[in-house]
């Protein structure tokens, strides 16, 4: 996708031009579709866009806050019903503006912000990628069914789903492997089933 700034009446607004794939996630989303699989960047490209110094500042401290908050729930050993809401609370406090668009320019300005920072040594690179593992992950999990089977299918990633007759098959088994690796086995059915 190629992004740009563009001044509105304002100086900080800003306006990305997305894919058409984030377009039609928007206008379903505009539409009460769900948050659309254009909510969740894989910032696989940088932006290409002028960023005010107090912006860059300001979204680079905004989600360093979510992810130190995400690195102190999994030290505290939280499970991963207690990630789920914890993420999904710091996503809401610090990165969550009233216009969409906004919330996407911020999360993903934020993104190259912090991986500029944390490309000094490779501790702090193996930290930010976790962190972001770790965010990702949760965030993927909190979109809808249809949003996760586009993006997956977007990168090509073989993916079945499996039928409800099937998971009630094995569903024991599979809550004794999510379990052993410390998930929720309660989350472990909306990522299984169609």
């Amino acid at each position: 996708a190629s992004f740009r700034r563009a001044w509105n009446q304002t100086p900080t607004a800003m306006e990305i031009v997305r894919s058409q794939r984030q377009l039609a996630a928007a206008a379903a989303a505009a539409s009460g579709g769900g948050s659309g699989a254009g909510a969740l960047p894989t910032y696989r490209v940088a932006p290409q866009l002028e960023v005010r110094l107090e912006e860059f500042e300001l979204f680079a401290i905004d989600r360093l806050r979510v992810l130190k908050g995400i690195s102190d729930g999994l030290s505290r050993g939280k499970r991963p019903e207690e990630m789920e809401k914890l993420v999904s609370e710091l996503w809401k406090a610090h990165m969550r503006h009233q216009d969409p668009a906004e919330t996407l320019n911020k999360d993903i300005i934020s993104h190259f912000v912090l991986r500029l920072v944390y490309c000094r040594t490779e501790e702090l690179r193996k930290w930010f990628l976790s962190m972001e593992n770790t965010l990702f992950r949760y965030r993927f999990r909190l979109e809808s069914p249809e949003s996760q089977r586009l993006l997956m299918s977007e990168f090509q990633l073989p993916y079945k789903a499996l039928p409800h007759s099937e998971f009630e098959a094995v569903k024991d088994k599979l809550s004794q492997v999510a379990r052993s690796i410390g998930q929720s086995a309660s989350g472990m059915e909306h990522s299984l089933l169609v």
